[in-house]
C-alpha cells in the first residue's frame, strides 16, 4: 500500500509540476523526499527549479539525483542543459564527457530519445554560433548532432547552409545530396539548395529548386523573392 501511495504522490507532484504549479508541486516534491531519497524526483526537482528560473537550485537538485545513481543518463543531460543555457561551457563539457561514458557500447547503448536530446543541444550551440557568423564552431556541432540523428532534415539543411557561408561549395553540395532523400516537403531545404546553386552560377538548377519549394509552399514569401532573379536573368 505504501509503494502505491508513493507512486500517486509522485505522479500527482509531476502533473502539478507539468500545470506550471511550481509551489504546489515542489511542496509534494519535498515532502517526498523527506522520507524517499529517490534519484527520479530529485530530477524533476531540478527540473521545476529550471522552469521557474531558480538555476542554483536545479543545479543542486540534478547533482543530487547523480550522487544517488551516478548512471542516470537523463539528469546528467538535464544538467547539461542547464549548464549550456546557463553560458558555462566548461562545466557542460565534463558532465557530456560523463554522460558519453555511461553506455559500455557508447552512443548506441543510448536511449534513442536520449540521443535526440544530445543532438538538439548540439544543433542549438551550432545555431548560436551561426548567428554570430562563426560557421566553422557551426559546422563541428551540427556534424556532430547529425552524427546522432542523421534523420534532422533541418540540421542537414542548416549544416549544408554553414558549408556554403564558409565557402566550401562543394561539401555543401554533397550534403544536400546526401540529405535529398529526406527533404521531401521541407521546403527551406529546397531554398538553401536554390541559394547554393545560384551562388555556383547555375541559375536554372536554383530555379528548379525554388519551383520545388513553391509547390510544398505557394506563398513562401522568400522563395517567391528568390524566383524572381532566375525571371530577371
Amino acid at each position: 500500500m505504501e509503494l502505491k501511495e508513493l507512486q500517486s504522490e509522485i505522479t500527482h507532484a509531476r502533473n502539478l509540476f507539468k500545470a506550471k504549479q511550481y509551489d504546489k508541486a515542489e511542496e509534494l516534491f519535498v515532502r517526498i523526499l523527506k522520507k524517499h531519497k529517490l534519484a527520479d524526483v530529485y530530477n524533476y526537482l531540478g527540473l521545476l527549479y529550471s522552469d521557474n528560473g531558480k538555476f542554483n537550485f536545479a543545479e543542486m537538485a540534478f547533482k543530487r539525483a547523480l550522487q544517488i545513481n551516478p548512471s542516470y543518463m537523463e539528469a546528467a543531460l538535464n544538467l547539461v542543459v542547464l549548464y549550456n543555457n546557463l553560458g558555462l561551457r566548461k562545466k557542460s563539457k565534463v558532465i557530456y564527457e560523463q554522460l558519453q561514458k555511461y553506455g559500455k557500447s557508447g552512443r548506441g547503448a543510448m536511449d534513442p530519445l536520449l540521443m535526440a536530446k544530445v543532438a538538439n543541444l548540439h544543433a542549438e550551440v551550432g545555431g548560436l554560433y551561426q548567428s554570430v557568423g562563426h560557421y566553422k564552431d557551426a559546422v563541428s556541432e551540427y556534424e556532430k548532432a547529425i552524427d546522432l540523428c542523421p534523420q534532422f532534415i533541418d540540421v542537414q539543411t542548416k549544416l549544408a547552409i554553414c558549408c556554403r557561408e564558409n565557402g566550401d561549395l562543394k561539401k555543401a553540395l554533397r550534403i544536400f545530396a546526401k540529405s535529398k532523400s529526406r527533404a521531401g516537403s521541407y521546403a527551406p531545404y529546397w531554398i538553401a539548395l536554390g541559394v547554393t546553386h545560384y551562388a555556383r552560377g547555375k541559375g536554372a538548377d536554383a530555379k528548379k529548386a525554388w519551383d520545388k519549394a513553391l509547390k510544398i509552399e505557394p506563398k513562401n514569401k522568400v522563395a517567391l523573392a528568390y524566383r524572381t532573379l532566375t525571371m530577371k536573368n
